[in-house]
């Protein structure tokens, strides 16, 4: 594959990330999980305007088209529970941290490694915002305000 395809699929891979953060900000009822979707949505559309733009860096005066549709890759998750739903968009972000460090490799221009290596560890960030979800789903993570502690840790 060469660095240009890589181009093609990281930006059909944040068009398929935004389309299924949206369909999962709708299919979700709490709001607080809706808004989590709704964020990722946005983040994953600055991603794609950046990687548009990095290809233009790197291949000047070419223009990028997309060879096909994003694939729907959902057929088969079981949309009715949300962990595994959860689980899944978590398997796509650390693909997406692989192909961002596998472009980084290929890249010619140390500006636009720098950038790559800054995508993948956004997409790690994404994908903690998915494990702090499921560990809210599980009970396992509640917010609190530190100070209601005072008087209940030792010194």
């Amino acid at each position: 594959m060469t660095l240009e395809d890589s181009y093609r699929m990281v930006i059909a891979e944040e068009i398929r990330a935004q389309k299924m953060y949206q369909a999962l900000a709708k299919s979700f009822a709490k709001p607080e999980t809706s808004n989590v979707f709704k964020e990722l949505v946005v983040l994953e559309k600055m991603h794609e305007e950046k990687v548009r733009s990095a290809f233009a860096k790197e291949f000047p005066g070419q223009t990028i088209t997309l060879q096909e549709e994003p694939i729907k890759e959902m057929q088969g998750v079981n949309l009715n529970d949300p962990q595994v739903v959860l689980e899944f968009a978590i398997t796509k972000e650390e693909e997406s941290v692989e192909l961002y460090k596998n472009m980084a490799e290929q890249t010619r221009e140390p500006e636009i490694k720098k950038q790559l290596l800054q995508f993948a560890k956004e997409e790690e960030g994404h994908k903690s915002i998915l494990l702090s979800e499921i560990q809210r789903l599980q009970g396992a993570l509640q917010w609190f305000d530190p100070s209601e502690l005072s008087g209940l840790m030792e010194d």
